[in-house]
């Protein structure tokens, strides 16, 4: 089997097949819908040498390490609990053998009680003995060590660290050792609580919908299987991955107390099975679909998990009854669709069609999986196309304006780039004063004053440029910024647009370019008798004229792009687009040459993006 894309790895690739390369461990995920199966799993892993590691957090609470420590400390909290104190004792970490428990508690007549007196015919170096006095001294400690503390006194004194070389893999159990002490200083720095509080949280995490947002990061150099959960691996894609443990039974009936909020109804509940509300047996049928709903989305996102091969292990128990979705496994599931689609069968190993589910011979069609079956297409034909759709979704289906403007121009020499062009940071995270303008800290400021002041009077200036200088954490450079506003207001297309009497500030235009929206903020708008005018503030230092007309080219399709927008928007025409260069001598006005051209070059620029 072959990984694709060994450029990303830094492979040369094989010469025959450019851009693939023999598959490594690290490149494989083993997929598991439920964590129950993992200890199943790594037994055969280990026998056959494949080195892995459990990454999502509910499998790594289900290590047989971590059991261990969890057990331990529910024999601490918990002296009359025999059995957690017997599983300790059993377990590594006190390593006492079956035939060291039965010469305690049979040739001795030992009693399962760490405050019990020791039997006196067995010495006191007697491992069954040592555990014991080990066990009894953190139970002293409970009251005066936090959980963590605890935990890493029983992880220290007993060498769990060490035993890592026993094994295969000595760095996983001590990265999943790592990760639950630091889970636990966490719950600790919550206020979580005592011992007894952190056992029954830790239990809480082994379930699958446990919302745990820590991952346990391996080390880099660390090639081995991955194994998740379908759940914790939403969002990440694999090179090979393959989805195993579908053979899992749901189980529908659930015992005690079930209650749900069915829309409509206050609540419905069912103590036992003939004891419930009519709104729960109204809202059981729904309940049971949407348990299988639920199933095929996790077989969906599982199966979406690979990005060049999904292996899909559908190894099953024959079935002698009829097929019932809602109790179907997911091998079941997976099985129930593909036995019944005669094209998918040829590039399966060859089955007997007489193990395949037997249907209810009155069932209706079923839309969940009575699905349509179509033709499998060469893999030389379906490469083109994943590629074409995947190009197509890696290109932006918004673009800024100065991103357009930007785009006509690279590559610009790093030094070159303007400063007025930088403006794609996301504006959800950015204050309210600074969305749509970035740029300089003096260059928002100075838009900043423009946007809120009287550009008749300049009423309210001082105090406006004040405000600016401190919210952009440049203070002291307030008469600079006062300059370059007055200078804007002296302009002269400024001026027209204050005697117009018809003018818009800091407006958001937005339209589409093909299948794109090209948006932007523009500065100032105002009408004249022979169309729109847009006007955009400029706060560049300029040192010639040369200096000047270079950079209002590099402009040129940014404010051509508002023109295309407006026009588009409004419907109106937009007789000419301004660059008001403001300058602490005077602002220097600056008008897009040949505005028809320019717009043509941002639908151009726009549909190649």
């Amino acid at each position: 089997m072959q990984a694709d894309d060994a450029r990303e790895a830094g492979d040369a690739g094989d010469a025959a097949n450019p851009g693939w390369r023999p598959a490594r461990p690290s490149d494989i995920c083993i997929l598991l819908p439920a964590r129950t199966s993992l200890h199943l799993l790594e037994p055969r892993l280990d026998a056959a040498g494949i080195p892995y590691r459990a990454e999502t957090s509910s499998l790594v609470y289900t290590t047989r390490e971590v059991r261990d420590l969890l057990m331990a400390l529910r024999a601490v909290d918990d002296p009359s609990n025999q059995a957690a104190l017997v599983a300790t004792l059993r377990s590594p970490l006190y390593g006492c053998g079956d035939d060291d428990l039965l010469d305690y508690a049979v040739g001795a007549g030992g009693r399962w009680n760490i405050f019990a007196d020791r039997p006196d015919s067995l010495p006191a170096e007697h491992p069954v003995i040592e555990g014991l006095d080990h066990l009894r001294e953190l139970y002293d400690l409970r009251h005066w060590l936090a959980p963590s503390e605890l935990l890493d006194r029983l992880v220290r004194d007993r060498r769990v660290l060490e035993q890592g070389y026993a094994g295969r893999a000595p760095r996983d159990l001590w990265r999943r050792v790592r990760f639950v002490v630091d889970q636990a200083r966490a719950f600790a720095d919550a206020g979580g609580g005592t011992l007894r509080d952190f056992i029954r949280w830790a239990a809480l995490q082994t379930d699958d919908g446990a919302r745990v947002v820590e991952s346990v990061l391996p080390e880099t150099d660390d090639d081995s299987v991955r194994i998740l959960t379908i759940h914790g691996a939403k969002g990440l894609e694999f090179p090979i991955t393959i989805l195993s443990g579908l053979t899992t039974r749901p189980q529908i009936q659930r015992r005690g107390v079930k209650l749900a909020f069915p829309d409509g109804t206050d609540f419905a509940v069912a103590m036992r099975k003939d004891l419930a509300t009519a709104e729960f047996e109204r809202f059981t049928p729904v309940d049971e679909q949407m348990d299988l709903e639920e199933k095929l989305r996790l077989l969906y996102v599982g199966a979406t998990r690979a990005r060049d091969h999904l292996i899909v292990s559908v190894n099953r128990a024959a079935s002698s009854g009829t097929f019932v979705r809602d109790r179907a496994t997911y091998a079941e599931l997976v099985w129930d669709v593909s036995s019944r689609a005669p094209h998918l069968w040829t590039a399966m190993a060859p089955t007997d069609p007489g193990s395949r589910p037997r249907r209810a011979a009155a069932a209706a069609p079923d839309p969940l999986t009575d699905l349509p079956v179509t033709e499998l297409i060469a893999f030389d034909d379906w490469q083109p196309e994943v590629d074409r759709v995947l190009a197509a979704a890696r290109m932006p289906r918004s673009l800024s304006a100065t991103a357009i403007a930007q785009a006509d121009h690279d590559p610009f020499p790093e030094p070159e780039v303007e400063a007025g062009l930088l403006k794609e940071p996301p504006d959800l995270e950015l204050p309210a004063w600074q969305r749509g303008r970035y740029g300089t800290a003096i260059g928002r400021a100075v838009h900043g004053v423009l946007q809120t002041i009287d550009l008749a009077t300049g009423a309210g200036l001082d105090d406006a440029v004040a405000a600016q200088a401190a919210a952009e954490g440049v203070s002291g450079q307030e008469s600079r910024i006062a300059a370059l506003v007055r200078s804007a207001l002296a302009a002269p297309t400024v001026r027209e647009a204050v005697a117009s009497g018809a003018y818009w500030r800091e407006s958001y235009v937005a339209t589409t370019i093909g299948d794109r929206i090209v948006e932007g903020y523009v500065d100032l708008v105002h009408r004249r008798p022979d169309g729109l005018v847009v006007v955009d503030y400029k706060t560049d230092a300029v040192r010639s004229d040369a200096e000047l007309e270079t950079k209002a080219a590099r402009y040129r399709l940014q404010g051509a792009t508002y023109a295309h927008a407006i026009a588009a928007v409004t419907g109106e025409a937009v007789a000419e687009v301004v660059f008001v260069f403001c300058g602490i001598e005077g602002a220097r006005e600056v008008r897009v040459a040949d505005l028809d051209a320019a717009r043509a070059r941002v639908v151009e620029v726009a549909s190649a993006r």
